[in-house]
């Protein structure tokens, strides 16, 4: 770059010869000097001292190529020296990174950019006008109007809007500062910089609260009542209504705008007064930042979701005529497990009631036995607050800890996301996909046009069901094995079981109807197929006059669980084994099965001989204890397990029971003994044709 060297401007070697293309050939330069030493105001004396050349005295060819090259240099040298002194600031960058407005507001990043790049310059220019050597070499050797050319040369450093890459490269210090152009104001600048630092720096309109309409807190807190109005007043009736005070109260007027900036100002402080505490809460609130489980089974969650699936669904009406519609959705409640967010539970429905939300936790609960091999409880279960007190029971048998979410509190339903993840993920390629929600703008939806077109190939309810049904089986799938590796790090006092009396008791469907218990044993209609319940629980037969709930799982139906309607009575009853009329049709485990309830039958007889022995020895001691008794009509009647009467000593009375019981025992194993016989005779009766040996 072109300089003043006791005050001559001058010009180095290496700018006029070096490059593919240079000013001068160094060779030819060297002759030429060597002709013309006048030339040469400076030796060099290293790569950081080049020889410097007298631009005046040089020819007129090697100037021009120069400034072809180069441009003119006494414009260059005049911004030079101040190029020089630019330096970063990093007090500067400091101040204005953490400087805080009036308001509480930072700066931008940009404002923070442009005050630095001021403030660079400013330190420039002071150190030119305290320094006058500095100060002549910027100006070109020359002090007159010294303001003008220091404004002239600060505006150098601006970049230009067009400027082409070959200048841009040129000007090896560009600083994109705000400063004035005009001298008079530039001065004026630096003045104001020197007194007061970099707070000279911030504009006006930042610093200065008083230069708005709204000043004093009366003001303000005008303003803030409007806002906050339960009415959710627009920008223009705010502005009517608070002209009128400021009109009586000679306050300034305002405009429509000034209120949409005291909005946006004071939203925080206003917004649950326009939209409620819950939307406060919901948008304005801090939100808690939460970590899924660890483990499974440690923390679940459950909400509905309306699928975004059309289905159509014909029906007649009173009159016999058929209509068909193609809108309709269904429902699905998922119970999710946010370690690996694996939907462990899910039941679909026409719309959300307390029985699907319990049909999703039956399924829940059944699944973690398909999973692991026993039905477990979860730690912890977090639901919205639909049909609590409905469902509260049953939330509390399947968690260890029911922790119910507070009412309206949007944020805690992390199951929310997922369900727009599945409606993204599977349900946006299917051709009956409903779209987004309604918030989410026409331009993410489909074509509704040719969902007209195409709506009689929708599929009908149980199309849909099947639809879903796969999206929550692909879900399990894709997580299945890691979700397993996981529970089997699960501590073991982590792992909570629920038997089956809990699972029914509480999960369990009911009949709507009470049943009795008959020869049969417990028959129960269910979904329109009768099924005949039974248990070898004496107390259960014991107890034939109860009129039983039957709960049921829908899925196996073969356990039920008998209860009252109090629940003080509770028996688990199994399906009854069919046994085949035909001894030819029996297969393995028939005679096994067959056998228990021989065996069941004969223990109740025992236990029921020995209560009759037990009897008659308790009426028994009240005749003896009372002699009053004995010639009465009732001495008479009572007689004990034999058929004696009552002057039979009691260990002949019950060895004469026993001797009864064995001898009916007898009868049924020589009964028992001729069927096998026959059984056999019969079997071999198949096997030899006995035509043969005639």
């Amino acid at each position: 770059m072109p300089e003043y060297f006791n005050n001559i401007l001058c010009v180095s070697v290496p700018e006029l010869t070096e490059g593919n293309n240079p000013v001068i050939e160094g060779e030819t330069l060297h002759k030429y000097i060597t002709r013309n030493k006048y030339v040469r105001v400076r030796k060099g004396g290293g790569p950081k001292t080049p020889a410097l050349l007298n631009w005046d005295l040089l020819r007129e060819d090697i100037k021009k190529r120069y400034i072809d090259r180069y441009g003119d240099p006494r414009e260059a040298v005049k911004s030079y020296s101040l190029k020089n002194l630019i330096e970063i600031d990093y007090e500067a960058i400091q101040f204005f990174s953490e400087y805080l407005l009036p308001d509480g507001r930072h700066l931008t990043t940009d404002k923070q950019t442009e005050y630095c790049n001021n403030a660079k310059v400013l330190n420039a220019l002071g150190q030119i006008v305290n320094d006058r050597t500095a100060l002549r070499k910027a100006l070109g050797g020359s002090t007159r109007n010294i303001w003008k050319k220091l404004a002239e040369s600060a505006t150098r450093l601006k970049p230009k809007e067009k400027e082409d890459t070959d200048t841009v490269k040129q000007q090896s210090v560009i600083v994109a500062h705000t400063l004035p152009e005009n001298h008079l104001r530039l001065k004026e600048k630096v003045e104001q910089y020197r007194q007061n630092g970099y707070i000279s720096l911030v504009s006006g309109k930042f610093l200065n609260k008083n230069a708005g309409k709204v000043t004093d807190t009366q003001q303000e807190a005008t303003m803030r009542q409007l806002l906050r109005h339960h009415n959710n007043l627009d920008n223009e009736q705010i502005r009517t209504l608070y002209n009128i005070v400021a009109e009586n109260l000679a306050w300034d007027k305002i405009t429509a705008q000034t209120v949409a900036n005291y909005r946006v100002k004071w939203d925080l402080v206003t917004h649950g007064g326009r939209k409620g505490e819950i939307s406060f809460d919901n948008t304005k609130a801090m939100l808690t930042k939460r970590s899924a489980p660890v483990f499974p089974l440690y923390y679940w969650t459950a909400d509905g979701w309306d699928v975004e699936l059309l289905y159509q669904k014909t029906e007649i009406d009173s009159k016999g005529n058929s209509k068909t519609t193609y809108h309709n959705r269904l429902t699905v409640v998922v119970v999710l497990d946010p370690c690996l967010n694996y939907p462990i539970g899910f039941a679909i429905g026409t719309h959300e009631t307390p029985e699907l939300i319990k049909a999703a936790m039956r399924n829940a609960i059944n699944h973690t036995r398909d999973l692991f091999g026993e039905r477990y409880k979860v730690l912890q279960l977090q639901t919205d607050n639909y049909g609590k007190k409905t469902l509260k029971s049953v939330y509390e048998a399947v968690s260890e800890k029911f922790t119910p979410a507070r009412v309206h509190n949007a944020k805690a339903k992390v199951i929310e996301p997922y369900f727009s993840r599945l409606n993204k993920k599977y349900c946006q390629l299917l051709p009956n996909w409903s779209g987004f929600g309604i918030a989410s703008g026409t331009k993410k939806q489909p074509n509704t046009e040719y969902l007209n077109k195409i709506h009689s190939s929708f599929p009908d309810e149980a199309g849909v069901r099947m639809q879903i049904a796969t999206i929550i089986e692909s879900e399990r799938a894709l997580v299945r094995e890691k979700y397993l590796a996981a529970f089997s790090e699960m501590p073991v006092e982590d792992k909570k079981q629920i038997t089956q009396e809990e699972f029914l008791y509480l999960l369990g469907d009911t009949t709507g109807f009470t049943n009795r218990l008959s020869a049969q044993g417990l028959v129960v209609k269910i979904n329109g197929q009768k099924h005949e319940y039974d248990s070898f629980d004496v107390n259960f037969r014991l107890n034939a006059n109860v009129d039983w709930v039957v709960k049921y799982d829908p899925q196996a139906p073969d356990q039920v669980l008998a209860t009252t309607e109090d629940g003080s009575l509770r028996f688990i009853l199994t399906e009854k084994y069919v046994q085949p009329m035909a001894m030819r049709d029996r297969k393995d485990g028939d005679s096994d099965q067959l056998q228990l309830v021989k065996n069941f039958n004969k223990s109740i007889k025992a236990e029921i001989t020995a209560g009759m022995a037990k009897d008659y020895e308790l009426v028994e001691a009240v005749f003896n204890d009372n002699p009053r008794l004995s010639d009465t009509l009732t001495k008479l009647v009572l007689t004990d397990s034999t058929g004696q009467h009552k002057d039979n000593k009691s260990a002949a009375r019950l060895h004469s029971a026993q001797k009864l019981l064995k001898k009916q025992e007898r009868k049924e194993e020589k009964q028992e003994e001729k069927s096998w016989r026959q059984e056999q005779e019969e079997y071999l009766d198949s096997k030899i044709d006995i035509n043969k040996y005639l």
